[in-house]
């Protein structure tokens, strides 16, 4: 990896030293930012007992993890407009009877990457994550920008892909150790992003990507996605957004939403939209056939107060019918309805949260409740 990132800078030191003016270096600057999160958590394990057939509760055991970000930002690299960026997690856990999730992956280079920015263009090289449309995606190559006017933005993008959520190559010894079915290659990441603001409170954007294996021998995933917003006055705002599985030539998630500002702190938002989960073809997943559902949301936000504030929220799904048999699936109701209230107060550098949830129907029924204090 350093090595990747020494010939990466020198790339870019190179572009820039051919774009820019000859000029004396400059003092550097430095900015480093750390966030340290510490949790301890209480679960209690449930084990199957065959020779009676019933489920029963074991002991309550813990688990006490710990996570440390830091963030480094550096400029005045000799090339105008040069910075340097790089972001690091690392984790540990104060003695555990769990076994919590990563935490035996103890540091992650989660972004580090050298930027160079003119008036209307960028190209920024190196380990990077992008969030869209079409979720969160990480790379390790280059992404090139072109603004050739204030209100439009074209980007292309493209490098060695990472596994969703690990920041592992696809074919990482560690990935395939947990699923053998997965190609025993790496993959190519592309894709293109034009974006627009062509008047005050709008914004659209379009996304297409694409993911093959490393010697082009097979196609892991092909999407597209748009998405748009427009404010109408100061009340009324409008949004909408869609995305597309093309390798399967279907349509995944799509919404439309508007919301109104009904008076000083006062909002109402109504929302339909449809689920269907979009999965890679190199995933065993896709077999099981992922069933979509569709409905609406009405949400209310009323403040009190300048420091008292309501909130409440009703969502009904309708899932559509089963193209497969399941055994576990017996005697489902096909429509679940969700209900949330949640309040917000705060008392000088006090804040206090609390919410309830309740889910009815599909999947079956449950409450909970969360409180907070910052």
């Amino acid at each position: 990896m350093m090595r990747t990132m020494r010939l990466a800078g020198a790339a870019l030191l190179a572009l820039g030293a051919m774009t820019a003016a000859p000029s004396p270096l400059r003092a550097q600057a430095f900015r480093l930012h750390g966030t340290t999160t510490a949790q301890y958590v209480q679960l209690r394990p449930i084990q199957y007992d065959s020779t009676s057939g019933n489920y029963e509760a074991l002991a309550v055991a813990y688990a006490a993890p710990v996570t440390q970000d830091l963030e480094l930002s550096a400029w005045g690299l000799g090339v105008e407009g040069l910075r340097g960026y790089a972001l690091m997690r690392g984790r540990a856990a104060l003695g555990s009877e769990l076994v919590w999730p990563r935490y035996g992956d103890h540091f992650d280079l989660l972004a580090a990457y050298l930027e160079l920015q003119r008036q209307t263009w960028r190209l920024r090289l190196g380990r990077q994550q992008r969030a869209s449309a079409l979720g969160w995606y990480a790379f390790d190559g280059l992404t090139a920008g072109w603004q050739p006017v204030s209100a439009v933005r074209i980007e292309g993008y493209g490098g060695r892909g990472l596994a969703r959520a690990t920041l592992q190559p696809y074919d990482s010894p560690a990935l395939l150790a947990l699923d053998p079915l997965r190609p025993d290659q790496g993959t190519i990441l592309l894709g293109a992003v034009l974006s627009a603001t062509p008047f005050p409170r709008s914004s659209f954007s379009a996304i297409y990507q694409r993911e093959l294996l490393a010697d082009r021998s097979g196609l892991v995933s092909e999407r597209a996605a748009v998405d748009g917003r427009v404010g109408i006055g100061s009340l009324l705002t409008l949004s909408g957004s869609a995305d597309a599985d093309l390798a399967e030539r279907w349509i995944g998630k799509a919404s439309i939403s508007a919301s109104m500002r009904l008076l000083r702190g006062t909002f109402v938002s109504l929302e339909a939209f449809r689920y269907r989960p979009t999965l890679d073809l190199t995933t065993i997943w896709g077999a099981f056939v992922p069933e979509s559902n569709n409905g609406y949301t009405a949400s209310l936000q009323v403040a009190a107060a300048s420091d008292l504030s309501f909130s409440g929220a009703f969502t009904y799904r309708k899932w559509q019918p089963l193209s497969t048999g399941s055994p576990f699936l017996v005697d489902v109701p096909d429509n679940q309805k969700e209900l949330t209230l949640g309040a917000h107060t705060r008392r000088g550098p006090i804040a206090l949260d609390g919410s309830y949830h309740l889910q009815l129907g599909y999947g079956g029924d449950q409450s909970g409740g969360d409180l907070s204090v910052a």
